[in-house]
């Protein structure tokens, strides 16, 4: 049902306003709404009366619906003479509406279309689509950015002639040319300067409001401010003005309120930025294009156009992100444009937030570091002593280790007597006081808050989050958690430096509510203890180490927070220090977006190749033997065929398995398993493991770096070949390592080739792949022993010395070696110092340079170095066209191996989306749902941003289309509201289509009154799937508990961005249908088990569906780590090669053994995935619990480890494997295998209570 509004933006019910404003001849459409203010303000003038009730305004973003574009072409355009549309973006932003425009011009020659840029990157692309001389065009678009009535009287000047019919001589076009940049108010003061950047034409359209509220809070503040006004910061001689001007006033932060960056996505490599030179911190204002109303009552909080041009695009700038301190409000209605006139008005709160923000981050420059206080968080979840200092992929307690010693050497002030010399002395120091644990309760904490203290600022909250926290927790003197003196902080505290433990969620496992509660708020102790940090530790800054705490998931608007969310409420307006791994953007984007976090990008962990180990290892011995017997007709056949059939029995190889899924065929011989067994055997050999855990800032092992380097130079990009692919070709083999199947037979002349470098047999390209990563491994070692200096590991004389140097030396191959020395070597090598630089830069008020993110090992050492603050991706131009043509390639294989495991086409499948992967790959699962669904992406031809989709008819489709249920995460939500209307677009089109019920199940279901909607995801406001509690907690009896929790979490229907529905009936119709179950994996430098996301979504959604199906769906796991060959197996599968290519792998246990208390917390995370996963899926067979046990707490040395290092993980890990005995999920233990398990709980306890460690 439709609305027609004369006044644009009046307020409606409707789903759809149309415009229709009184015909005028000329109208006048624009995306900034300062040219309508300006506008306005000119037509006041005497000269201009003529132009009354000829002329209406409106902004494009009420003309954001096909049905607005034709309604309003159809009534108010009709008998318009001009339309003149000002456009901030290229013709990807509103495409339909151009295309439209055309037509209407194209009915009558005496029509003109203007059409100007509102930038000057886009201005030829779109002054070329008007029908007036394009120079005028050019001369429109200058007077509309530089602004100001005078400017825009010329404008009416131009119009009016060009309706009466004149000629318009465009040299004779004058402008009004303010100063660019533009000074204003500057005064004589004393104090720190604070630079200011607006646009121009804010100024020149009258609305400085914002501007004198911030300056006169600076001031009250002692700070001086120092305001520019720009058109645009992209402009290269503006940026050198500003450049120029603040250098020499010597400002200590800089604000800017304008949106975009200063470079485009395509530029961010080219050289170093004007802000870098500055080297101060840069700090974006958040202004909205809401109204204040409009932002409280809204979920998201900035629109999703204000958060991609205010957010998203100035990171690629480094900037800050602040709070918002202006929302455009309405002032009048203007009766001749018939438009609203509105303008931002200051919001109070968030300028305080600001001001105290600037002054926190001024006083790291000013003060001397021995004056810094320093407040460093740990995270720590699950609440476990043996499980403080969760950083992803990094020895945190170590990193912190290293961290303390520079602050001494940076003349912080610490007590030198007692900074830790290792990790375990940290640790033996951190649990020495209070922790999270209730086993610690008897220990004194670091300090307490007093109630007196915490009630004085609780009093200062909105009434909403008091009554939040109040429902959930009781009155603040009624706290579970206060005591005597207080509530109890946890930490540690040395000098000017304190380590906090952060506070527990909450969740309670006598509670079961607090389960089935996503919007949990946080505890009044976890409120208290951030408030410690600044009312009475003082605190100059915040350092959370290493990916993530809790306080960014806090629930709260996506973007943009009020005073009713909780990151706010807890975190103080100070600078938020974040270490972060470099391949996680989505959820570092998170504490960017809403702790206003400084993030420091570190390494991945150290990766390297899997090999192969023990039996494993006699097996491959043993094919090779077998293939030579066999193929000199040797009576030893049986005798070895024998010896491999027990071998592989006794070590659960499923080659059955492996064999029907990759080789399409029913019956299974020796020979056909063999084959499978040896290429699966070569895929675990290859497999990428973390070798070890990185600290940040520590200089690298040069083996470790060479490893690493092989990883990121095995890749191809569009550009080059990987390493291995140019050594084939050098060696003129037919073998491409990168994408041929491991499974296939070498061909003889490169048997005869690789022979002569390899000494191991080779038959399969598996081998052959080996043999040149080993090759490419020798390579890299040597261009780094010839840069850096390490001895050489080959001998001189041998063949494969001699090879390297002539692959070194030919020609064609110096572009690629300078790739691997100066592109990924040096980068890699350059990157601890440059962890440890910035780190310290931050705490010195400095900036820190923005970079990009991703996974190196995806070919992207422009990642690299780290010690940058990353940014993220151009969400409009989501998904790009390498994510489409991968997920299109990735879908046929999940619909080819379901057509070969059922004999029919896939109808009903299910997968999970994540903001972090759909970050790093641009869109690869989105590309998979469209290809799916039988629809594509639409790219604007010259911006490549996604505009629209197209259905694929069936019958260019082949096979039936299927329905696809969505269930996207909190973060997705948050970061990319535009692809959640592009899938409910796709999903209503589809819907809608008349098809057959085979071809078209969605819109069959549609019809027969089934729901309409098939994007799901947690409450707004909300993360997570309830999952991680429950399991950790262990409040849980059966599958189907874990499966009511997954939906009362995921039971939101979102039907746009904008829109959320609880409706679990919705989500129960959808997934009963389910017979697929989808996770996809963009890249190997972690895997399944090195998180509790997979289990939480993959196994979630499975649970959820099997209750509701009454069977087990098809669990499938989608491997696109490599954008050339994607490939799609069971979950059954993708585990089984986790275990062994990972935690049953020497080479993995003895890298967490070189750390530590971290390895050991990694060992016992590893299992606790692996035991979540059996319990959402039972996908885990007996054999993977037996092997951990065995390998792990029945070792004698790495029982010795865990003693030594953290014997809460071997208590916990003893646990856990007793908790899935009994839990029916390991049924074949014996006796002697639990009883020496209730060993190790009684060992370890008594170690514990006798603080032993």
């Amino acid at each position: 049902m439709h609305r027609i509004a004369s006044i644009p933006g009046e307020e409606t019910t409707e789903d759809i306003t149309l415009v229709q404003q009184p015909e005028a001849p000329v109208l006048l459409l624009t995306s900034a709404r300062t040219d309508i203010s300006t506008l306005a303000a000119a037509l006041d003038y005497k000269a201009n009366a003529k132009w009354k009730n000829r002329i209406r305004a409106l902004p494009l973003e009420y003309l954001n619906h096909q049905a607005k574009i034709d309604h309003y072409l159809t009534t108010t355009a009709e008998s318009s003479r001009i339309i003149l549309i000002r456009l901030l973006g290229g013709k990807g932003h509103w495409s339909y509406g151009l295309d439209q425009l055309k037509k209407w011009q194209e009915k009558n020659n005496s029509r003109k279309l203007i059409v100007i840029s509102g930038t000057k990157e886009h201005e030829l692309e779109l002054n070329e689509l008007s029908n007036i001389e394009l120079d005028v065009t050019f001369k429109i678009g200058e007077l509309f950015r530089l602004g100001g009535t005078e400017n825009i009287n010329t404008v009416l000047k131009i119009l009016g002639l060009i309706l009466n019919k004149k000629e318009i001589d465009p040299s004779k076009i004058a402008f009004k040319k303010p100063a660019d940049p533009t000074k204003w108010d500057w005064q004589d003061e004393q104090g720190p300067k604070v630079g200011i950047i607006y646009y121009l034409s804010t100024l020149q359209s009258g609305n400085q409001e914002i501007a004198v509220e911030i300056n006169k809070s600076l001031r009250k503040n002692n700070l001086v401010p120092r305001v520019l006004w720009v058109t645009s910061l992209k402009k290269l001689r503006v940026q050198q003005e500003i450049l120029k001007i603040f250098k020499q006033e010597r400002v200590s932060c800089i604000l800017t309120a304008t949106a975009f960056a200063s470079v485009k996505f395509s530029e961010v490599y080219e050289g170093k930025l004007i802000w870098d030179e500055i080297n101060k911190p840069l700090l974006q204002l958040l202004t909205s294009t809401r109204s204040q109303e409009e932002w409280k009552s809204s979920h998201r909080g900035l629109s999703p156009l204000d958060f991609s041009l205010q957010i998203v695009l100035p990171e690629l700038d480094g900037k800050i992100n602040t709070r918002i301190v202006a929302f455009r409000e309405f002032e009048s209605v203007n009766k001749d444009l018939y438009s609203k006139i509105e303008k931002y008005k200051p919001y109070k709160s968030g300028i305080s937030w600001l001001i105290k923000y600037i002054k926190s981050t001024i006083d790291l420059y000013y003060l001397n570091n021995n004056e810094k206080k320093i407040a460093i968080v740990l995270a720590n979840y699950p609440i476990k002593d043996g499980r403080i200092a969760n950083g992803v992929g990094l020895d945190t307690p170590l990193s912190l280790v290293k961290t303390m010693s520079w602050l001494k050497q940076n003349g912080y002030t610490l007590n030198e007597n007692n900074i830790p010399k290792n990790s375990k002395e940290l640790i033996k120091q951190i649990l020495s006081k209070r922790t999270n644990s209730n086993e610690s309760l008897q220990k004194a904490p670091l300090d307490y808050l007093s109630l007196e203290d915490y009630l004085g600022w609780w009093g200062t909250l909105t009434l909403y989050s008091r009554k939040k926290v109040i429902e959930k927790w009781g009155e603040p003197i009624a706290s579970k958690d206060l005591e005597k003196n207080g509530f109890p902080i946890h930490g540690i505290k040395n000098g000017n430096v304190c380590i906090l433990i952060q506070q527990s969620r909450g969740h309670d496992f006598d509670n079961i509510n607090d389960i089935h509660s996503p919007d949990l708020p946080p505890s009044h102790n976890y409120l208290a203890q951030y408030l410690w940090i600044s009312l009475r530790f003082n605190a100059n800054c915040i350092i959370h180490f290493g990916k993530h705490g809790t306080l960014e998931w806090l629930p709260g608007k996506s973007i943009g927070l009020s005073d009713d969310c909780f990151p706010q409420i807890a975190l103080p307006p100070l600078p938020n220090i974040y270490p972060f791994i470099v391949n996680d953007p989505g959820e570092g984007s998170q504490a960017k977006r809403r702790t206003q976090a400084i993030i420091i990008d570190h390494l991945t962990p150290p990766l390297g190749r899997a090999g192969l180990y023990g039996e494993l290892s006699k097996i491959e011995a043993l094919i090779d033997e077998y293939h030579e017997a066999t193929m000199f007709s040797s009576d030893r056949v049986m005798d070895i065929k024998l010896k491999l059939k027990a071998l592989i029995k006794d070590n659960n190889i499923n080659y059955e398995g492996l064999c029907r899924l990759d080789k399409k065929i029913q019956e299974v011989t020796f020979e056909d398993s063999l084959s499978e067994v040896e290429a699966y055997l070569c895929e675990l050999k290859e497999a990428q493991i973390r070798t070890g855990l990185h600290v940040f800032g520590q200089e690298l092992n040069p083996y470790k770096v060479i490893e690493l380097a092989l990883s990121i130079s095995l890749a191809p990009s569009f550009e080059r070949l990987g390493l291995s692919q140019s050594l084939s070709d050098f060696l003129d083999l037919e073998l491409d390592p990168w994408t041929d199947n491991e499974s296939e037979i070498l061909v003889q002349s490169d048997i005869d080739k690789l022979s002569f470098y390899y000494d191991k047999k080779l038959r399969i390209k598996g081998d052959g792949i080996a043999a040149l990563n080993l090759i490419s491994y020798n390579i890299i070692a040597t261009i780094y022993q010839e840069t850096y200096g390490l001895e050489s590991i080959l001998n001189e004389n041998s063949p494969i010395n001699n090879l390297i140097r002539n692959f070194l030396d030919e020609k064609s191959n110096h572009s690629l070696i300078l790739y691997v020395k100066d592109k990924v070597l040096k980068r890699i090598v350059d990157s601890p110092s440059k962890e440890k630089g910035s780190l310290l830069d931050a705490l010195a008020g400095k900036r820190i340079e923005a970079g990009p993110s991703g996974a190196p090992t995806r070919g992207k050492p422009e990642v690299l170095p780290t010690g940058r603050n990353f940014f993220s991706v151009d969400l409009r131009s989501l998904p790009t066209e390498s994510a489409w043509d991968l997920g299109k390639r990735s879908a046929q294989k999940i619909l080819d191996l379901y057509l070969l495991e059922y004999g029919e086409n896939l109808s009903h499948l299910a997968l999970s989306i994540w903001g972090t992967s759909t970050m790093r790959n641009g869109g690869e699962e989105i590309g998979q749902i469209f290809a799916l669904m039988g629809v594509k992406p639409i790219w604007d031809y010259v911006s490549r941003r996604v505009v629209d989709i197209e259905i694929i008819p069936c019958s260019v489709l082949g096979r039936p289309r299927v329905d696809v249920t969505v269930r996207i995460s909190g973060l997705f939500r948050d970061a990319f509201p535009n692809l959640i209307d592009l899938i409910t677009r796709a999903t209503a089109i589809v819907g809608e289509l008349d098809e057959p019920e085979e071809f078209n199940p969605l819109a069959s279901s549609i019809r027969n009154g089934g729901a309409k909607d098939r994007v799901f995801g947690s409450a707004p406001e909300t993360y997570g799937t309830g999952l991680q509690e429950l399991i950790n907690l262990g409040n849980w009896e059966e599958q189907e508990d874990l499966a009511k929790v997954y939906m009362d979490w995921s039971k939101w229907v979102y039907k746009d961005s904008e829109t959320q529905v609880a409706s679990k009936s919705s989500l129960i119709e959808c997934l009963e249908r389910v017979q697929v179950v989808l996770h996809s994996q963009d890249n190997r430098e972690h895997d399944l088990l090195d998180s509790d996301d997979y289990y939480q979504f993959h196994g979630g959604l499975s649970s959820a569906v099997e209750k509701l199906s009454n069977k087990k769906p098809n669990l499938y796991f989608a491997d696109n780590s490599k954008y050339s060959k994607p490939k799609v197996h069971t979950l059954n599968k993708e585990i089984d090669k986790v275990v062994r290519s990972r935690l049953l792998n020497p080479k993995w246990i003895k890298g967490m053994m070189n750390h530590g208390y971290k390895g050991a917390f990694e060992m016992s995370a590893s299992l606790d995935y692996l035991f979540a996963y059996d319990a959402t899926t039972k996908c885990v067979p007996n054999w993977c619990y037996k092997e951990i046990a065995n390998r792990w707490l029945f070792d004698k040395s790495i029982e010795k480890f865990l003693i030594k290092e953290n014997p809460w993980v071997l208590r916990d890990m003893s646990e856990r494997l007793l908790e899935a005995v009994n839990r029916g999920l390991w049924n074949n233990i014996n006796n002697t295998e639990s009883n020496k398990l209730k060993g190790l709980i009684t060992r370890s306890e008594r170690l514990i209570e006798d603080d032993q460690f």
